[in-house]
């Protein structure tokens, strides 16, 4: 056979070791998707809020919120696109892994070209905006987004090293949301805020975001290298290349039949809804409505500094978390554990309606649904590794690419449409802001997780695991 571009020394991936090591962890799962995920979190969250700089935009009125709507569809295409392009791939470097590394120079320049606009007219600044953002929401975060959320679950059939790898792959996730984007940024967009003038303030968006998409491209780098596609690697791949792929209709089929895969993707709908809800963009908004200023320990805090002291308080036991989490998964089963978060996140809900404009009493609030977030954080992606298997034992093939199709689509629909829905609300003036504001970032998760405590209960997908993993291997070896 022929030698490609993926066999090339030079591309190899670091982790050699047949068993998931600490090295790759440390690299493949976290340092390098944290850097990545904290700049597209960034650009996600904070972009309407770069454009809002920008007065003639403003007045505008339909633009900043037609934007964020409209895309949704370049972007759910593309994202199907990726996912059967994924599903279609084999090479040396994996099917995923070659995304990866392909997703380094698009995400470096589209990450400083939605912040770097020309002092134009206004028509060419709405253009660029529009088109830049898209070549980033669109193209370069949908190739690397699709093969990234894949990887927990083309990295081992060890059901203890994927649910250890689940927990370290969702902490860049968790960090990039919780971390960079509810509590450094605010500091930043506190520098930012103090600019003498409104050219300074830009050219400080500019020079943050020039920094965070050069360190994405670094994490790109250190994931495709320190990551191995185990699963995929099962498959002789001059053998594979001489079989029929399976179609994506096929695929698309056998996933849709399956109840448990159905239940992955309504739980990942309502839960992105509400955490792009109580996201940065919305928690800064909603600290400008509730919190004009607060003491603490005898200090006045602005606003956005109220965002960053409550993100990094609730967020505490987020971070402490996944310490504890999976050995509670494992006693107590994942499902379960996910319920449990449910649970507390309506109560967190719940104390912060009850003083929305009481610091103290919000921050109690916040902190009970930083809790509540750990479950769905850092275990949910090794249920959905679990559904993956069950249907590839139930159909003899698997349903990767597709499923991460599917799975990235919801949550670029959903983290476009949120965005969209809010900002119609917020500057529609039928409700208070206040109102529009407190629903979203706190309401409406009291709805949304008690509808997903309901569906959960029918997912039962880890009673039968184990077994189905042996039924794999079985036919695997009956195959060769």
């Amino acid at each position: 056979m022929k030698k490609t571009l993926w066999e090339s020394p030079l591309l190899q991936s670091k982790a050699q070791k047949d068993k998931v090591t600490l090295k790759e962890m440390i690299f493949g799962y976290f340092l390098g998707p944290f850097f990545v995920l904290a700049m597209t979190s960034v650009i996600s969250t904070y972009y309407l809020t770069f454009y809002r700089s920008y007065d003639d935009v403003v007045s505008q009125g339909v633009f900043l919120s037609l934007l964020p709507l409209i895309s949704v569809i370049p972007m759910g295409l593309a994202n199907i696109i990726v996912g059967v392009l994924i599903g279609k791939t084999k090479t040396k470097a994996g099917k995923a892994r070659p995304y990866i590394l392909t997703a380094a120079p698009l995400l470096l320049v589209s990450g400083i070209l939605v912040f770097c606009i020309p002092y134009l007219s206004l028509g060419f600044r709405m253009v660029w905006m529009a088109l830049t953002y898209n070549l980033f929401a669109a193209i370069a975060n949908p190739i690397y987004a699709t093969s990234h959320y894949l990887m927990v679950s083309v990295s081992t059939r060890n059901l203890e090293d994927r649910g250890k790898l689940s927990v370290v792959a969702n902490i860049p996730a968790v960090a990039g949301n919780g971390l960079v984007s509810s509590i450094i940024m605010p500091v930043i967009l506190n520098w930012i805020h103090e600019a003498p003038g409104t050219d300074v303030a830009q050219n400080r968006w500019q020079l943050t975001m020039t920094i965070f998409a050069i360190a994405a491209f670094i994490g790109c780098l250190l994931e495709y290298f320190f990551t191995r596609e185990r699963i995929t690697e099962e498959d002789d791949l001059e053998d594979v290349e001489k079989e029929e792929v399976v179609p994506t209709k096929t695929q698309l089929k056998a996933a849709l039949s399956d109840r448990f895969w159905w239940i992955i993707m309504i739980f990942y709908v309502f839960y992105q809804a509400g955490v792009m809800f109580k996201g940065g963009y919305v928690f800064n908004i909603y600290c400008h409505e509730f919190f004009d200023s607060a003491s603490l320990f005898g200090m006045t805090m602005s606003s956005d500094m109220i965002q960053s002291v409550l993100a990094l308080i609730s967020g505490i036991p987020l971070a402490l978390g996944m310490l504890f989490i999976w050995p509670l998964a494992n006693k107590f089963g994942k499902k379960n554990m996910v319920i449990v978060g449910c649970v507390i996140s309506i109560i967190g809900s719940i104390v912060c309606l009850s003083a929305p404009s009481n610091f103290m009493v919000v921050l109690i609030g916040q902190t009970l649904k930083g809790i509540s977030s750990i479950p769905g954080a850092y275990i949910m992606m090794a249920l959905f590794a679990d559904v993956l298997d069950h249907i590839e034992a139930k159909v003899g093939f698997r349903v990767d690419g597709v499923s991460m199709s599917v799975y990235n689509l919801i949550l670029t629909v959903i983290n476009g449409l949120a965005v969209a829905v809010f900002n119609i609300f917020y500057d529609g003036g039928w409700f208070a802001r206040k109102s529009v504001t407190s629903f979203f970032f706190l309401g409406f998760e009291i709805f949304a997780h008690g509808f997903l405590i309901l569906v959960l209960l029918f997912l039962t997908v880890e009673k039968n695991i184990v077994e189905e993993q042996k039924q794999i291997a079985e036919r695997k070896a009956a195959e060769k």
